[in-house]
Protein backbone atom coordinates (compact mmCIF):
# COMPACT_ATOMS: atom_id res chain seq x y z
CA UNK A 1 0.00 0.00 0.00
CA UNK A 2 1.72 3.51 -0.89
CA UNK A 3 1.68 6.12 1.05
CA UNK A 4 -0.54 8.93 1.28
CA UNK A 5 1.02 12.40 -0.25
CA UNK A 6 2.52 14.44 2.84
CA UNK A 7 0.78 18.11 2.32
CA UNK A 8 3.03 20.93 0.91
CA UNK A 9 2.84 22.92 4.90
CA UNK A 10 1.74 26.44 4.95
CA UNK A 11 2.39 28.76 6.21
CA UNK A 12 6.33 28.18 6.63
CA UNK A 13 9.36 29.51 8.00
CA UNK A 14 7.32 31.98 9.64
CA UNK A 15 10.23 33.80 12.19
CA UNK A 16 12.05 34.10 9.01
CA UNK A 17 9.33 35.25 6.98
CA UNK A 18 7.98 37.81 9.68
CA UNK A 19 11.18 39.09 10.24
CA UNK A 20 11.87 40.38 7.10
CA UNK A 21 8.35 41.91 6.47
CA UNK A 22 8.82 43.68 9.74
CA UNK A 23 12.18 45.09 8.12
CA UNK A 24 10.80 45.30 4.61
CA UNK A 25 8.22 47.65 5.92
CA UNK A 26 10.95 49.65 7.98
CA UNK A 27 13.90 49.70 5.68
CA UNK A 28 11.96 50.08 2.20
CA UNK A 29 10.12 53.05 3.17
CA UNK A 30 13.94 54.70 3.79
CA UNK A 31 14.96 54.04 0.06
CA UNK A 32 11.94 54.78 -1.69
CA UNK A 33 9.16 56.76 -1.83
CA UNK A 34 5.63 54.14 -1.71
CA UNK A 35 2.44 55.11 -2.75
CA UNK A 36 -0.73 52.43 -1.69
CA UNK A 37 -4.25 52.27 -3.09
CA UNK A 38 -7.16 49.73 -2.66
CA UNK A 39 -5.55 48.43 0.55
CA UNK A 40 -8.87 47.56 1.70
CA UNK A 41 -9.95 45.40 -1.01
CA UNK A 42 -7.56 42.56 0.55
CA UNK A 43 -9.84 39.73 1.72
CA UNK A 44 -9.58 39.11 5.56
CA UNK A 45 -8.62 35.69 4.92
CA UNK A 46 -7.43 32.97 2.07
CA UNK A 47 -7.28 31.20 0.05
CA UNK A 48 -6.59 33.75 -2.05
CA UNK A 49 -4.28 34.29 -5.72
CA UNK A 50 -3.18 37.77 -5.46
CA UNK A 51 -1.35 38.12 -8.91
CA UNK A 52 0.62 41.24 -10.61
CA UNK A 53 2.04 42.38 -12.90
CA UNK A 54 6.60 41.83 -13.53
CA UNK A 55 8.80 44.52 -14.71
CA UNK A 56 11.45 43.78 -11.66
CA UNK A 57 12.34 41.60 -8.81
CA UNK A 58 11.05 44.60 -6.78
CA UNK A 59 7.55 43.98 -7.23
CA UNK A 60 7.85 40.34 -5.11
CA UNK A 61 9.32 42.13 -2.20
CA UNK A 62 6.45 44.76 -2.50
CA UNK A 63 3.79 41.56 -2.45
CA UNK A 64 5.44 39.93 0.39
CA UNK A 65 5.87 42.43 2.80
CA UNK A 66 3.10 44.40 2.18
CA UNK A 67 0.47 42.04 1.49
CA UNK A 68 -1.19 41.38 5.03
CA UNK A 69 -0.41 37.30 5.12
CA UNK A 70 2.12 35.79 4.22
CA UNK A 71 2.89 34.98 0.86
CA UNK A 72 3.91 31.32 -0.82
CA UNK A 73 5.21 32.28 -3.96
CA UNK A 74 5.47 30.51 -7.25
CA UNK A 75 8.65 31.46 -8.96
CA UNK A 76 10.79 30.13 -12.21
CA UNK A 77 13.85 27.81 -11.42
CA UNK A 78 14.64 27.92 -15.10
CA UNK A 79 17.02 30.72 -14.41
CA UNK A 80 19.28 31.26 -11.92
CA UNK A 81 19.41 34.58 -9.89
CA UNK A 82 22.18 37.15 -9.69
CA UNK A 83 23.94 35.73 -6.59
CA UNK A 84 22.86 38.60 -4.16
CA UNK A 85 18.89 38.50 -5.13
CA UNK A 86 19.78 34.26 -5.07
CA UNK A 87 20.58 34.68 -1.71
CA UNK A 88 17.36 36.50 -0.86
CA UNK A 89 15.30 34.31 -2.65
CA UNK A 90 16.60 30.89 -1.57
CA UNK A 91 16.11 32.28 2.02
CA UNK A 92 12.27 33.42 1.77
CA UNK A 93 12.22 30.23 -0.14
CA UNK A 94 9.21 29.61 -2.96
CA UNK A 95 7.51 26.91 -5.12
CA UNK A 96 10.03 26.08 -7.96
CA UNK A 97 8.35 26.17 -11.60
CA UNK A 98 10.25 25.27 -14.53
CA UNK A 99 8.31 27.29 -17.02
CA UNK A 100 7.84 25.99 -20.53
CA UNK A 101 6.66 22.39 -19.15
CA UNK A 102 3.95 20.66 -17.03
CA UNK A 103 5.09 21.25 -13.28
CA UNK A 104 2.58 18.86 -11.81
CA UNK A 105 4.24 18.97 -8.20
CA UNK A 106 4.50 22.88 -8.05
CA UNK A 107 0.77 22.74 -8.84
CA UNK A 108 0.19 20.20 -6.09
CA UNK A 109 2.17 22.22 -3.64
CA UNK A 110 -0.14 25.41 -4.65
CA UNK A 111 -3.42 23.71 -4.51
CA UNK A 112 -2.11 22.17 -1.04
CA UNK A 113 -1.50 25.86 0.38
CA UNK A 114 -4.81 26.87 -1.11
CA UNK A 115 -6.63 24.16 0.68
CA UNK A 116 -5.13 25.03 4.00
CA UNK A 117 -6.70 28.88 3.17
CA UNK A 118 -3.68 29.99 2.44
CA UNK A 119 -2.32 32.86 -0.01
CA UNK A 120 -0.88 32.33 -3.44
CA UNK A 121 1.56 34.94 -5.14
CA UNK A 122 2.47 34.90 -8.42
CA UNK A 123 3.04 36.41 -11.93
CA UNK A 124 0.29 35.39 -14.80
CA UNK A 125 2.61 36.74 -17.46
CA UNK A 126 5.19 34.34 -16.41
CA UNK A 127 8.49 36.76 -16.54
CA UNK A 128 9.90 40.39 -17.06
CA UNK A 129 10.71 39.72 -20.61
CA UNK A 130 8.14 41.72 -23.02
CA UNK A 131 6.73 43.99 -20.47
CA UNK A 132 2.55 44.06 -20.25
CA UNK A 133 2.86 42.00 -24.25
CA UNK A 134 3.56 38.84 -23.19
CA UNK A 135 1.08 35.42 -23.23
CA UNK A 136 -1.24 35.24 -20.20
CA UNK A 137 -0.25 31.62 -18.82
CA UNK A 138 -3.35 29.89 -17.76
CA UNK A 139 -1.93 28.41 -14.47
CA UNK A 140 -3.44 31.41 -12.50
CA UNK A 141 -7.36 30.28 -13.55
CA UNK A 142 -6.57 26.42 -13.19
CA UNK A 143 -5.60 27.21 -9.59
CA UNK A 144 -8.13 29.61 -8.91
CA UNK A 145 -10.06 26.67 -10.15
CA UNK A 146 -9.28 23.77 -7.93
CA UNK A 147 -8.55 25.78 -5.07
CA UNK A 148 -12.07 27.90 -5.00
CA UNK A 149 -9.73 30.62 -4.94
CA UNK A 150 -10.38 34.04 -5.84
CA UNK A 151 -8.06 36.42 -6.94
CA UNK A 152 -6.71 39.87 -5.96
CA UNK A 153 -4.94 41.74 -9.04
CA UNK A 154 -2.12 44.27 -7.87
CA UNK A 155 -1.00 46.59 -10.42
CA UNK A 156 2.61 47.94 -9.73
CA UNK A 157 4.07 50.76 -11.06
CA UNK A 158 7.63 52.30 -11.30
CA UNK A 159 9.47 49.77 -10.61
CA UNK A 160 11.85 49.63 -13.44
CA UNK A 161 15.10 51.55 -12.72
CA UNK A 162 14.23 51.79 -9.35
CA UNK A 163 16.47 49.82 -7.07
CA UNK A 164 19.64 51.88 -9.13
CA UNK A 165 17.91 55.02 -8.15
CA UNK A 166 17.73 53.79 -4.51
CA UNK A 167 20.90 53.25 -4.54
CA UNK A 168 22.04 56.18 -5.93
CA UNK A 169 19.65 57.75 -2.85
CA UNK A 170 16.64 59.37 -4.98
CA UNK A 171 14.17 57.65 -3.22
CA UNK A 172 12.39 56.88 -6.49
CA UNK A 173 8.39 56.58 -6.25
CA UNK A 174 6.39 53.40 -6.31
CA UNK A 175 3.18 52.50 -6.70
CA UNK A 176 0.90 49.49 -5.67
CA UNK A 177 -2.38 49.57 -6.62
CA UNK A 178 -5.01 46.50 -5.26
CA UNK A 179 -8.37 46.00 -7.30
CA UNK A 180 -11.12 44.31 -6.03
CA UNK A 181 -11.22 40.41 -5.94
CA UNK A 182 -12.57 38.24 -8.98
CA UNK A 183 -14.38 35.29 -8.35
CA UNK A 184 -12.73 31.84 -8.27
CA UNK A 185 -12.53 30.75 -12.15
CA UNK A 186 -15.69 28.91 -13.52
CA UNK A 187 -15.71 26.64 -16.60
CA UNK A 188 -19.62 27.10 -17.28
CA UNK A 189 -21.49 23.91 -18.57
CA UNK A 190 -20.89 22.97 -21.74
CA UNK A 191 -17.79 25.36 -22.19
CA UNK A 192 -14.62 23.67 -23.25
CA UNK A 193 -12.33 23.59 -20.09
CA UNK A 194 -9.23 25.28 -22.45
CA UNK A 195 -11.54 27.92 -23.76
CA UNK A 196 -12.81 28.95 -20.33
CA UNK A 197 -9.49 29.28 -18.34
CA UNK A 198 -7.59 31.27 -21.34
CA UNK A 199 -10.83 33.48 -21.12
CA UNK A 200 -10.18 33.35 -17.18
CA UNK A 201 -6.23 34.71 -17.79
CA UNK A 202 -7.19 36.54 -19.91
CA UNK A 203 -9.55 39.16 -17.61
CA UNK A 204 -6.94 38.39 -14.84
CA UNK A 205 -4.16 40.66 -17.15
CA UNK A 206 -6.98 42.73 -17.78
CA UNK A 207 -7.77 43.65 -14.47
CA UNK A 208 -3.72 44.01 -13.34
CA UNK A 209 -3.12 46.29 -16.42
CA UNK A 210 -5.71 48.50 -15.72
CA UNK A 211 -4.33 48.87 -12.28
CA UNK A 212 -0.63 49.96 -13.39
CA UNK A 213 -0.47 53.50 -13.45
CA UNK A 214 -1.55 55.21 -17.29
CA UNK A 215 1.78 56.50 -18.37
CA UNK A 216 3.19 52.67 -17.71
CA UNK A 217 0.72 51.32 -19.74
CA UNK A 218 1.09 53.72 -22.38
CA UNK A 219 4.52 53.25 -22.62
CA UNK A 220 4.35 49.76 -23.50
CA UNK A 221 1.45 50.63 -26.46
CA UNK A 222 3.31 49.87 -29.58
CA UNK A 223 1.72 48.64 -33.15
CA UNK A 224 2.99 47.13 -35.96
CA UNK A 225 6.04 45.87 -34.44
CA UNK A 226 8.45 44.05 -37.08
CA UNK A 227 11.96 43.29 -37.34
CA UNK A 228 14.65 43.08 -40.06
CA UNK A 229 18.52 42.17 -40.39
CA UNK A 230 20.88 43.74 -42.76
CA UNK A 231 24.23 41.28 -42.94
CA UNK A 232 27.07 41.69 -45.08
CA UNK A 233 30.70 40.61 -45.48
CA UNK A 234 34.10 41.89 -45.89
CA UNK A 235 37.62 41.14 -47.26
CA UNK A 236 40.40 43.01 -46.70
CA UNK A 237 39.39 46.61 -47.35
CA UNK A 238 37.30 46.04 -50.87
CA UNK A 239 33.72 47.29 -49.58
CA UNK A 240 30.93 45.14 -48.44
CA UNK A 241 28.84 42.72 -49.84
CA UNK A 242 26.29 40.10 -49.57
CA UNK A 243 27.39 36.53 -47.79
CA UNK A 244 27.02 33.49 -50.07
CA UNK A 245 24.14 32.37 -50.86
CA UNK A 246 23.94 29.41 -49.10
CA UNK A 247 24.98 31.33 -45.81
CA UNK A 248 22.81 34.11 -45.94
CA UNK A 249 19.85 34.60 -42.97
CA UNK A 250 17.32 32.88 -43.48
CA UNK A 251 15.67 33.40 -40.55
CA UNK A 252 16.28 37.11 -39.98
CA UNK A 253 13.55 38.48 -38.40
CA UNK A 254 14.04 36.01 -35.33
CA UNK A 255 17.55 36.76 -35.39
CA UNK A 256 16.90 40.49 -35.15
CA UNK A 257 14.25 40.21 -32.46
CA UNK A 258 16.92 37.91 -30.41
CA UNK A 259 19.67 40.52 -30.45
CA UNK A 260 17.13 43.56 -29.79
CA UNK A 261 15.84 42.17 -26.42
CA UNK A 262 18.55 43.06 -24.40
CA UNK A 263 17.08 41.29 -21.01
CA UNK A 264 17.71 37.81 -22.94
CA UNK A 265 21.45 38.75 -23.47
CA UNK A 266 21.74 39.88 -20.03
CA UNK A 267 20.30 36.36 -18.83
CA UNK A 268 22.42 35.12 -20.48
CA UNK A 269 25.80 37.19 -19.43
CA UNK A 270 24.79 37.57 -16.01
CA UNK A 271 22.48 34.75 -14.31
CA UNK A 272 24.02 32.43 -16.81
CA UNK A 273 27.49 33.79 -16.82
CA UNK A 274 28.08 33.08 -20.53
CA UNK A 275 29.90 35.51 -22.28
CA UNK A 276 27.96 37.16 -25.11
CA UNK A 277 29.52 40.48 -25.33
CA UNK A 278 29.74 40.07 -29.14
CA UNK A 279 25.93 39.70 -29.52
CA UNK A 280 25.39 42.84 -27.02
CA UNK A 281 27.75 45.12 -29.03
CA UNK A 282 26.93 43.47 -32.55
CA UNK A 283 26.55 46.77 -33.65
CA UNK A 284 30.82 47.65 -32.84
CA UNK A 285 31.84 44.27 -33.61
CA UNK A 286 32.84 42.73 -36.55
CA UNK A 287 34.89 40.32 -35.29
CA UNK A 288 33.53 36.74 -36.54
CA UNK A 289 35.39 34.79 -34.27
CA UNK A 290 33.66 36.45 -31.25
CA UNK A 291 30.43 36.37 -32.86
CA UNK A 292 30.35 32.52 -33.41
CA UNK A 293 31.58 32.24 -29.79
CA UNK A 294 29.25 34.12 -28.21
CA UNK A 295 26.81 32.49 -30.58
CA UNK A 296 27.82 28.82 -29.73
CA UNK A 297 27.44 30.00 -26.25
CA UNK A 298 23.80 30.59 -26.75
CA UNK A 299 22.81 27.07 -28.36
CA UNK A 300 24.77 25.26 -26.53
CA UNK A 301 22.31 25.96 -23.51
CA UNK A 302 19.53 26.53 -25.12
CA UNK A 303 19.83 22.25 -27.08
CA UNK A 304 21.71 21.20 -23.67
CA UNK A 305 20.16 22.99 -20.54
CA UNK A 306 17.30 24.54 -20.79
CA UNK A 307 15.09 23.82 -24.48
CA UNK A 308 11.73 26.25 -22.89
CA UNK A 309 14.01 29.34 -22.15
CA UNK A 310 12.62 31.00 -25.48
CA UNK A 311 9.40 28.99 -26.06
CA UNK A 312 7.87 30.11 -22.61
CA UNK A 313 8.58 33.59 -23.43
CA UNK A 314 7.75 33.90 -27.03
CA UNK A 315 5.55 30.43 -28.48
CA UNK A 316 6.78 27.66 -30.29
CA UNK A 317 7.01 29.01 -33.92
CA UNK A 318 8.36 32.60 -32.92
CA UNK A 319 11.38 30.94 -30.54
CA UNK A 320 12.38 28.27 -33.26
CA UNK A 321 12.39 31.33 -35.74
CA UNK A 322 14.90 32.94 -33.24
CA UNK A 323 16.96 29.72 -32.78
CA UNK A 324 17.67 29.16 -36.14
CA UNK A 325 18.51 32.94 -37.00
CA UNK A 326 21.53 32.34 -34.20
CA UNK A 327 22.39 29.13 -35.74
CA UNK A 328 22.78 30.26 -39.04
CA UNK A 329 24.77 33.46 -37.78
CA UNK A 330 27.22 30.81 -36.09
CA UNK A 331 27.63 29.25 -39.61
CA UNK A 332 28.02 32.63 -41.33
CA UNK A 333 30.51 33.51 -38.54
CA UNK A 334 32.27 30.05 -38.73
CA UNK A 335 32.80 30.92 -42.43
CA UNK A 336 34.03 34.26 -42.17
CA UNK A 337 36.25 33.14 -40.02
CA UNK A 338 37.90 30.83 -41.94
CA UNK A 339 38.22 33.35 -45.11
CA UNK A 340 39.79 35.93 -43.21
CA UNK A 341 36.13 38.11 -43.34
CA UNK A 342 34.75 40.75 -41.26
CA UNK A 343 31.33 40.71 -40.69
CA UNK A 344 28.53 43.49 -40.09
CA UNK A 345 25.49 42.95 -38.77
CA UNK A 346 23.06 45.27 -38.54
CA UNK A 347 19.43 44.22 -36.58
CA UNK A 348 16.65 46.79 -36.91
CA UNK A 349 13.44 47.07 -35.18
CA UNK A 350 10.45 49.21 -36.84
CA UNK A 351 7.50 50.15 -34.93
CA UNK A 352 4.56 52.32 -34.82
CA UNK A 353 4.66 54.42 -31.70
CA UNK A 354 0.98 54.91 -29.69
CA UNK A 355 3.29 57.76 -27.76
CA UNK A 356 4.85 59.70 -30.32
CA UNK A 357 2.22 58.90 -32.95
CA UNK A 358 4.61 57.96 -35.67
CA UNK A 359 7.27 55.62 -36.72
CA UNK A 360 9.97 54.41 -34.94
CA UNK A 361 13.08 52.92 -36.81
CA UNK A 362 15.59 51.80 -33.89
CA UNK A 363 19.15 52.74 -34.75
CA UNK A 364 22.08 50.92 -33.84
CA UNK A 365 23.11 53.94 -31.40
CA UNK A 366 19.77 53.40 -29.98
CA UNK A 367 20.13 49.58 -29.10
CA UNK A 368 23.16 49.47 -27.81
CA UNK A 369 22.65 52.73 -25.43
CA UNK A 370 19.37 50.51 -24.31
CA UNK A 371 21.97 48.18 -22.78
CA UNK A 372 24.22 50.35 -20.97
Amino acid sequence: MSKARKKFPYPRRRFLRGLSRWLGRIILPIFFRIEFRGMENFPRKGPVLVVANHVAVMEAVLMTVYTPWQVELIGGSDIPNEFFIGIIIRSYGFIPVRRGRMERSALKHAVDVLNQEGVIGLFPEGGTWNIGRMRPQTGVAWLSNQGNAPVVPIGFGGLQGALGAAARFKRPRLVMNVGKPLPPADIPVGTAKKNALESYSQQVINAIHQLVPEEERRQVTIENERFELEATVGHNGSGWENPPAELRIDHPSGLSRFLHNGVILKVYQKNLNRDVTALQEIAHTQDPAEIAAAADRVLDYLENENPYLLTYRFGGPEADNMRKGVEELRELARWAEKTDHNLKIVPIRKYYSLIEQREVVQTEQERFENWM
